[in-house]
């Protein structure tokens, strides 16, 4: 009997599991993702249930109108042999009045017996529209509104702008006439996907669509915005004529919205500026994590540096690493993670580090120091890491010899990197000779004759098209792309830009406004960030890009320039 009870021991596990599934305490919660809005501000209204079946039904929503949802989601965990289950019903509600308001509890049922959520108590006030700078311009068909993540910022410190399209009928081809133009700012426009969601506006029902986001980084003190920006799209009205199926017959008219950018005021840092201080703008901390602190003479040490919170993270540095004496210290990988949203700019920039020992012994990680600007305290911050004590042991190293200058004599190993640790190779011995690496040269042989071969290509390259013969045929190369209206002439003019940025000193992957101004100078930096944007703008959205003549008498301008 003992066997069979142990031949069947998952069958009783599986009842006695599910057994104890349906005989947990059923849960059922309501939240709110805010207990105070405006009137036309969306909210969302979450029920969770840990139980099966049955039939869960929300509130009447007293006051409020569903403009989404219900959404519902369900979920099934198994952890350490532990069962769990929940669902969750989401709506997203709008005000109709002022007041304060109570959402009455959801009920669940089953077998007979009913269970009811807690209620929420929700205040609607006009004045909590948006919690941000805001600003905009009717039409008859659709609006335009500008959003500003902050009304008052310090020099460094980024802001975040939204720009959304309020539509109340059928609007197509929405198309900025021109791009935002500010002074002393970093500006650079931000990849997101358009969203579309449903608001209540006044007593209409109406799709708002975000469709463009922007960084700006001011860098000196003063007032930024004020500008007014138009907007043109085509709003679908009706021509008072029927068709054959009497069905009303439409047509796509233009129209303009005038929004103006927000105001924001730019305060200046406090003087004097402390020794050490970078720039560092925001709600910072620098943060230092050793993989070990003690290793064997044929291991490696991985260091990483991460600053992270909410500051200006497109001219954050970190600061410069000294390594311990009897270590070697690898060029690192970098590493970022940030999120560009209404509320600002979040997340964290990392650079990892390796540490390879040279001797045995006991090393000190000298002692470091980062200083940064705190826009909630409105002064400077010094973050210090304190030094840490690495222990190296083993037969692979020879023990550390301290000169005369206190400083230890360097031995070459050669490592290899691979992910994030490192294969040694050898150590270099200065009386090694031919005969114990003869393929050192053949190698160096073979070199000699592939680098005569580039120096011949290279002349010939030299003597039959100059570098200002090359520009040229870029150039005509790409005017004959506009006129022949080649479908690829944007990405043709686009790389050929990316192509002499390159050659000029800028990484491809660092082809950013800042970088541009430190290379080009301003403005003509700023102008090239200006075009590229809207080459890419014109590649990746051409409804909202402007006219292809005006691309390429700027790209023929600033291409003389460059």
């Amino acid at each position: 009997m003992e066997r069979k009870i142990g031949k069947y021991h998952w069958l009783w596990a599986f009842i006695l599991l599910a057994t104890g599934l349906v005989a947990q305490e059923v849960q059922l919660t309501a939240r709110s993702s805010h207990t105070s809005v405006g009137l036309d501000e969306p909210f969302r209204v979450t029920f969770s249930s840990n139980a099966r079946g049955g039939e869960l039904s929300p509130p009447n929503f007293e006051h409020f109108i569903v403009v989404g949802g219900p959404y519902s989601s369900q979920q099934t965990q198994i952890i350490n042999g532990s069962m769990s289950f929940s669902r969750e019903l989401t709506y997203q509600l709008v005000a109709q009045e002022e007041g304060t308001f109570t959402i009455g509890p959801a009920t669940f049922e089953s077998k007979g017996k009913r269970f009811q959520s807690n209620t929420l108590t929700i205040q609607v006030k006009a004045g909590v529209k948006r919690k941000r700078a805001k600003s905009k311009a009717k039409t008859v068909g659709f609006e335009v509104a500008i959003l500003s993540s902050k009304k008052e910022v310090f020099v460094g410190e980024p802001i975040v702008l939204l720009f959304t399209a309020t539509l109340f009928e059928q609007v197509r081809d929405l198309n900025m006439l021109q791009t935002p133009n500010f002074e002393n700012v970093l500006q650079q426009q931000l990849d997101f996907e358009q969203q579309s969601r449903r608001e209540r506006i006044g007593s209409k029902i109406a799709t708002v669509l975000d469709f463009d986001k922007r960084l700006i980084v001011p860098n000196k003190p003063g007032v930024l915005g004020g500008q007014e920006l138009k907007i043109t799209g085509a709003v679908q009205k009706p021509t008072g004529r029927r068709d054959f199926f009497n069905m009303p017959l439409m047509r796509w008219e233009k129209e303009v919205a005038t929004a103006k950018i927000p105001a924001v005021k730019i305060k200046p840092l406090p003087a004097p500026k402390p020794e050490g201080f970078s720039g560092a703008v925001g709600e910072l901390k620098l943060v230092r994590e050793l993989s070990r602190t003690s290793v064997n003479g044929d291991e490696s040490i991985t260091l990483k540096l991460r600053i992270e919170g909410s500051g200006n993270f497109n001219t954050i540095s970190v600061p410069d690493l000294i390594p311990p004496q009897g270590f070697d210290l690898y060029d690192p990988k970098f590493n970022e993670k940030i999120r560009y949203s209404e509320r600002g700019v979040r997340g964290y920039k990392e650079f990892e580090y390796l540490l390879v020992p040279q001797f045995k012994g006991q090393f000190i990680l000298p002692q470091m120091q980062w200083t940064y600007f705190d826009v909630n305290k409105g002064d400077y911050e010094t973050i210090t890491l304190e030094e840490t004590t690495l222990t190296v042991s083993g037969d692979a190293l020879k023990e550390a010899a301290v000169d005369d200058n206190g400083t230890m004599p360097k031995v070459q190993r050669e490592v290899s990197r691979i992910d994030n640790d490192i294969r040694y190779l050898q150590e270099v011995d200065e009386k090694i000779t031919h005969r114990e690496q003869p393929m050192r040269w053949v190698w160096a042989v073979l070199g000699l004759v592939l680098l005569g071969w580039l120096l011949q290509l290279l002349s010939f390259n030299t003597r039959t098209k100059s570098p200002e013969a090359a520009r040229a045929a870029v150039k005509k190369a790409i005017n004959t792309a506009w006129r022949t209206n080649d479908p690829e002439a944007v990405g043709k003019m686009l790389n050929a830009l990316e192509v002499e940025l390159v050659r000029k000193g800028i990484a491809k992957e660092n082809i950013s406004l800042f970088a541009l101004n430190e290379v080009l100078g301003t403005p003509l930096g700023t102008e090239v960030n200006t075009l590229i944007e809207k080459l890419q703008l014109a590649l990746y959205a051409p409804s909202m890009s402007g006219s292809n003549e005006e691309w390429l008498n700027e790209f023929n301008a600033l291409w003389e320039q460059l």
